[in-house]
């Protein structure tokens, strides 16, 4: 076990709590350097123990507090009780932001101050794509069998509103017969841009952009052609 705030055991027996954190060691058993999605639990629970000289001590209440990011998500509980084993334990259900995390656990003593605490952290990802926007024009002028001049270019967010990076990006064209390429999966910063290319029609032609359960897909991009 990973022992981040211990104090010399005070020896003898301890065979019920104590206000004080004096040879007291408080570790972390489990749940420590995780990866979760944002606004989700992660998947294994904080798990603390509380030991005088080697022994476990139940009925100890250990808090789990974001220190300094009150954003930083949700513990249930957000107070423990040690069982006859010595352990604590909370869930953590990570906040909305993409990037790392950090839970402190917290002796719940009089005396020392600070109490004897640890810090367990993780990271949260994206989540699944929920939305889909363009981020260049939807309407153009275009010249027969050229390149359009803005490049059709799309962003793709969870449902916090952050990028979600890989998302598959599907390009067709609906009208004017030209061509499209490229731009098939989001980058990192969650945007997709594909190359198109007008057909030889005189008239309006559409391409679309879609993303599988995303609000706002199909987004479509149309290019007016007058010679």
């Amino acid at each position: 076990m990973l022992s981040l705030a211990a104090i010399q055991g005070c020896g003898g027996d301890l065979a019920l709590p104590s206000s004080s954190g004096d040879g007291v060691a408080l570790s972390i058993v489990d749940g420590n350097g995780q990866r979760g999605t944002v606004g989700e639990e992660l998947p294994k629970p904080l798990v603390v123990s509380v030991q005088a000289g080697g022994t476990p001590i139940p009925g100890h209440e250990v808090a789990f507090v974001f220190p300094g990011d009150p954003a930083g998500g949700r513990l249930e509980p957000d107070t423990a009780v040690t069982g006859g084993d010595g352990r604590a334990v909370a869930r953590w259900v990570l906040g909305p932001e993409v990037g790392p995390y950090e839970v402190e656990a917290r002796l719940v003593v009089s005396e020392p101050e600070p109490p004897p605490s640890l810090v367990f952290e993780a990271s949260a990802v994206a989540g699944e794509p929920d939305t889909l926007r363009a981020i260049s024009p939807l309407s153009q002028p275009g010249r027969r069998g050229e390149p359009v001049r803005d490049q059709p270019s799309v962003v793709v967010l969870d449902r916090f509103g952050n990028p979600v990076a890989g998302a598959p990006v599907t390009w067709a064209v609906t009208a004017g017969g030209g061509t499209v390429t490229g731009g098939t999966a989001a980058g990192e910063d969650g945007m997709a841009t594909a190359s198109w290319t007008l057909g030889m029609g005189i008239g309006v032609q559409k391409l679309t952009a879609r993303v599988e359960g995303a609000h706002g897909s199909p987004v479509t991009f149309t290019a007016t052609v007058l010679f």
